[in-house]
């Protein structure tokens, strides 16, 4: 009896304690396969209206593996290039009702880099995600493919900050007298994983993203 009382409480929490890193790797691995499908998404919607509709349908859909409501929210971006990091301004403070209108920065310069769409509690009823997958009150296109600012449904819309349709697309061949490439679109999950017994803590945040160029869809000289 003496010696079970030393080693029950050690047995079990070891056996908790591999439930709970079970639980924890199974949310990362979902959050990077997410990820990285939703950008490969990214790359081939380049600048369809809807785009990001797309992008948010593939991320939901991947994160299903550890349960999508451990998502708590998604960032799309204008990046400059490989590693940059998602902008200070278009990481949200709080993040537990989802957006109905666009939610996000406008970004800086010309080309509008920085810019960035945030997409809030996506998996709660009404969240990006039921309305990216047309299981919204609205039809997808309801949502999103905005024009911009000045579209009069903007009101509605969220994806205004950086619509899909402004992205470049075209790469210009060499010797081109103002050369430019397609554009770099960052994706961004954060996700939250609670503990099932607590012997690890309450849980941990998760945290993936991935940075990738559009394919070019064709050439322009000027």
């Amino acid at each position: 009896m003496v010696e079970a009382v030393i080693v029950l409480p050690v047995l079990l929490f070891l056996i908790f304690a591999i439930i709970e890193v079970g639980g924890t790797l199974r949310s990362y691995s979902g959050t990077a396969s997410a990820v990285r499908n939703g950008g490969r998404t990214a790359s081939l919607a380049a600048a369809d209206s809807m785009a990001d509709a797309q992008i948010l349908t593939k991320v939901a859909r991947h994160a299903d593996s550890m349960g999508r409501d451990e998502v708590q929210f998604v960032v799309i971006w204008h990046a400059t290039g490989p590693g940059d990091p998602v902008p200070a301004a278009c990481l949200p403070a709080s993040y537990t009702a989802p957006n109905s209108a666009s939610v996000g920065d406008a970004g800086t310069g010309p080309n509008a880099m920085g810019a960035c769409s945030v997409y809030l509690a996506p998996s709660m009823p009404g969240g990006a995600f039921a309305m990216a997958d047309g299981n919204a009150v609205e039809p997808a296109a309801y949502y999103f493919g905005c024009a911009g600012p000045s579209d009069p449904d903007a009101w509605h819309k969220l994806d205004c900050n950086w619509p899909p349709t402004s992205r470049q697309v075209l790469t210009s061949p060499r010797g081109a007298a103002n050369p430019h490439s397609t554009d770099f679109v960052g994706l961004y999950v954060q996700a939250r994983h609670d503990s099932y017994t607590g012997v690890l803590g309450s849980g941990f945040t998760i945290t993936d993203q991935s940075i990738t160029l559009i394919e070019p869809q064709g050439y322009e000289l000027s």
